[in-house]
């Protein structure tokens, strides 16, 4: 890749993106994305091995053009500065070996006191040539990986106009990096995307549009789900038959967690809305829901009318972290010739099952499907979160939480 041009904008460090890159839809239009969510290595080493495992059989077993690592890709609090780029070389093993390109967004257990997600993440990404991890904005605030990436069409120059656009978002949390010998009490960092990120996301866009005349379909990824999917949850908009999916845990959507929500996550929100060809967004966080929701115009959150956009969750693909879900991954699927109405997403399980196979269109919600049962052994942590949810759960639930 061509070295980034840097630029300065708002008091941020802007970097413009390189202009070689190489993500393309293959001859038959199609490109299929990979998945992988919450992968939290570092716990301990079986662990670690196992989540690999999950990693390597998803690969062989289905047919992918192009990774994403969609936050929390190590337990930063179980790190220490002097072995945490070690863990990266793990969690990128399968992937480096395969010869996959990938892309991540950072999430909140990937910076802590004693993890600097800039040194120790993204710098040692960097070191592979098969990463495309970006970081266009950065910033105290903005976090670190917030960027695009094109994909163009079969056989196109990189000096066309993509074919598809896929954005990434730091939706932060967890704690600020405290340099070692520094005295004093961690400091916890907004679980939420920035109003700066959000500004360099419409601008860019915007440029994007003028720049090639036409509007281009895209992705979103980001780890903490949007405030709307919690109002979908608590709405009753989750059914099994039109949104197949696991629903065991409810959403902690930005802006919670050791946060009190104060509609931090709503200029983010509007600006998805507002972002004419998005096709999907694709969060993590939440361990034991893997579901998709069409926000449509029956669901107001914050004042804002859903436009039938569709918010997906990824998989819990490692072993670390919380949760007795079977392991996979999510799958996208897009077919260059008809992305607002054929594109296709499920998640493969570890034990060789698929499940939740459906199509992002504009019947979403209302096709039906087959109901998935949520796999895994019920716990304390999961049973509370089903719907009905009672309220007096919830200092146990952000404690147990916030230890895991």
């Amino acid at each position: 890749m061509a070295p980034a041009t840097i630029l300065r904008a708002s008091g941020q460090t802007v970097l413009k993106p390189p202009s070689d890159r190489t993500l393309r839809f293959r001859k038959d239009g199609s490109f299929h994305i990979g998945v992988f969510e919450d992968l939290h290595f570092a716990e301990d080493e079986e662990k670690d091995k196992k989540s690999k495992g999950v990693m390597s059989y998803i690969l062989s077993e289905e047919d992918i053009d192009f990774v994403v690592i969609n936050g929390d890709l190590v337990s930063g609090e179980r790190t220490h500065k002097s072995d945490s780029k070690k863990y990266i070389a793990d969690v990128v093993s399968p992937l480096v070996n395969g010869g996959y390109r990938w892309a991540s967004t950072y999430g909140n257990h990937d910076s802590e006191v004693n993890l600097n997600p800039k040194e120790d993440m993204y710098e040692a990404e960097h070191k592979y040539i098969n990463s495309l991890t970006e970081s266009a904005i950065s910033g105290d605030k903005a976090g670190i990986t917030n960027y695009y990436l094109p994909v163009f069409s079969h056989g196109a120059k990189n000096t066309s106009t993509p074919a598809l656009l896929l954005w990434f978002f730091d939706s932060k949390g967890g704690h600020y990096y405290q340099q070692e010998g520094k005295e004093g009490p961690s400091v916890k960092r907004p679980s939420w995307i920035d109003e700066s990120v959000v500004e360099w996301f419409t601008e860019t866009n915007t440029k994007l549009l003028k720049k090639h005349g036409k509007v281009i379909p895209s992705l979103a990824f980001y780890h903490i789900p949007a405030h709307a999917m919690l109002q979908a949850q608590e709405r009753g908009r989750l059914d099994p038959h039109r949104t197949p999916g696991a629903n065991r845990e409810r959403v902690n959507p930005q802006g919670t967690g050791e946060w009190k929500y104060n509609s931090q996550d709503v200029k983010f929100m509007e600006a998805l809305l507002n972002t004419e060809g998005l096709i999907a967004g694709f969060s993590g966080h939440d361990h034991q829901n893997d579901w998709c929701f069409k926000w449509d115009g029956a669901l107001v959150d914050h004042n804002l009318v859903g436009n039938g956009l569709n918010m997906c969750y990824g998989r819990h693909t490692g072993y670390g972290g919380y949760g007795d879900l079977t392991r996979g991954g999510r799958q996208i699927l897009l077919n260059e010739g008809n992305l607002a109405e054929d594109t296709q997403t499920w998640i493969r399980l570890e034990d060789g099952t698929v499940q939740a196979h459906v199509t992002l269109n504009t019947t979403y919600g209302q096709d039906p499907y087959t109901a998935v049962s949520n796999v895994g052994r019920p716990s304390v942590h999961n049973d509370v979160s089903l719907v009905p949810f009672s309220w007096l759960w919830v200092p146990f639930l952000m404690l147990w939480r916030w230890i895991m």
